[in-house]
């Protein structure tokens, strides 16, 4: 009986677009996530600052997820953040089939070229320790390479994760989607109190496995009830094709993203012990906003704007980035002032204690301080270029965020011997602030070369309708 009238009041509820619309379907879902998500990862922090202090063991763990990250990034996540989104959406009007025999395909080739990187690179991986992490003493450098090894398991899992994820996008299942990341971060935690006092750093490793492994679990229930069942499928059709192409650019992107990252655990592993994790521990308080407000907005108006740019509707199209612009750059502006106003405060309550001391405190603190600059930049960036994605160009922000990124990099080498750390936030906010506004000159252009060619396709459909 409760069970009815429970589900009479979702369906109510979801006819007049209400509680259960507003909890599963829009960008609310995923902010409510999110902020779990974070909530979960202040805890796995605190833990590790007052585990491992700002050392060694948490400079390697850290170091250890550049390889694997640039794997996933590189061959998978370019693919499904550009392409999947937009094609994956035009299928599922044509019928669920296509939807899900498209989606085994980009499974079934991205899990082969995985498995196969993994391999080879775990082998040559000593070869390479010395360029990568160059400031590591030599116990470190093995320490590395045998965490190393271990975490390209991760991978695997989560390109399988993250393509169930871009399904929940495109059907617009955002709670689902969003609730992986807290799942991650349960099994991290897990791993810092059941493995840790066991297997030492390895323990964060074998913790982070299981998260992945609950990342993805979260997510397989919502895909099988939309009818995916998953069959190897290596068909080379004109969409995979498609995804190729769309696929190209955005991996030169995201792979450059990914070296970024690399450099600045590089330049940060050339500074005194332990400043990898605070860098680390910085750029994670400063991720809170950017994922809670402006990345949420900019995926729950993705769908939206893949939808009004199939159908042409231009207009719509622009009304609706500037919008969103307005409402992420107002919301994550204001929470960069207060992150920025509590940083001192936040940092010592979740992290100070233990191991880690008042001097490692004030280090990440005042790093935060100036990263938080970056929030609202870096927050905008990502609505301006899912709308590149949603017109399927994925040229234009690739080529844009590739320059940035090598500007970046030359900056932060030259600020770090005058100002050390904070030579990564500052070249950071600079770099987004260029991007930015070369996006917005390159959406701007590519809007009116699409409203110019509907407008000669209109007219052409009028002539000939005239015969």
């Amino acid at each position: 009986m409760f069970e009815r009238v429970l589900s009479r009041f979702w369906q109510q509820k979801d006819e007049v677009g209400g509680l259960k619309n507003l909890v599963f379907h829009t960008a609310l879902a995923l902010t409510l996530t999110s902020g779990l998500s974070y909530f979960l990862g202040l805890i796995r922090d605190r833990t590790f600052a007052r585990t491992f202090g700002a050392g060694a063991d948490l400079d390697v763990y850290n170091a250890a997820f550049v390889v694997p990250d640039f794997f996933l990034a590189f061959f998978v996540t370019s693919g499904l953040a550009a392409a999947f989104v937009p094609i994956f959406t035009g299928l599922d009007e044509r019928g669920r089939g296509k939807a899900v025999e498209y989606t085994n395909q980009v499974l079934s080739y991205a899990l082969v070229i995985l498995v196969g990187l993994s391999l080879v690179f775990a082998v040559a991986l000593p070869s390479f320790a010395d360029f990568l992490v160059p400031g590591f003493d030599e116990v470190a450098k093995a320490e590395y390479v045998k965490v190393t090894r271990l975490m390209l398991l991760s991978p695997l899992l989560f390109t399988v994760s993250n393509t169930f994820g871009d399904v929940l996008i495109s059907i617009k299942e955002f709670f689902w989607y969003g609730l992986a990341p807290a799942m991650y971060n349960i099994g991290i935690i897990i791993g810092v109190f059941v493995f840790v006092p066991h297997f030492g750093v390895m323990g964060l490793v074998m913790g982070t496995i299981l998260g992945a492994a609950l990342h993805l679990s979260i997510r397989i229930p919502s895909v099988l009830r939309y009818g995916f069942r998953f069959r190897l499928n290596f068909k080379m059709d004109e969409n995979l094709k498609e995804t190729v192409k769309l696929m190209a650019p955005k991996m030169f992107q995201i792979g450059m993203w990914q070296i970024l990252l690399w450099w600045f655990i590089r330049l940060a592993s050339q500074l005194p012990e332990g400043s990898i994790t605070i860098y680390s521990f910085a750029r994670n308080f400063q991720s809170v906003p950017v994922s809670l407000i402006g990345i949420a907005i900019a995926l729950s108006a993705f769908a939206s704007l893949s939808h009004i740019a199939a159908k042409g509707n231009y207009k719509e199209f622009k009304r609706l980035i500037w919008r969103k612009s307005g409402v992420i750059v107002g919301y994550t502006a204001l929470a960069a002032v207060a992150l920025g106003g509590i940083s001192f405060w936040l940092i010592d309550f979740l992290l100070g204690g233990g191991k880690f001391d008042h001097a490692a405190v004030q280090a990440t603190a005042a790093l935060l301080i100036v990263y938080c600059v970056s929030v609202p930049l870096e927050s905008v960036m990502h609505l301006l270029a899912r709308a590149h994605y949603a017109l399927k160009n994925t040229l234009r922000p690739s080529g844009i965020h590739i320059f940035t990124i090598i500007l970046t990099m030359i900056v932060s080498a030259a600020l770090l011997p005058k100002v050390g750390l904070y030579a990564i936030p500052i070249s950071f906010a600079g770099g987004l602030a260029v991007q930015i506004l070369l996006l917005i000159l390159s959406l701007r252009q590519l809007i009116k070369i699409k409203e110019k060619r509907g407008s000669i396709t209109s007219k052409l459909k009028s002539f000939f309708g005239r015969f």
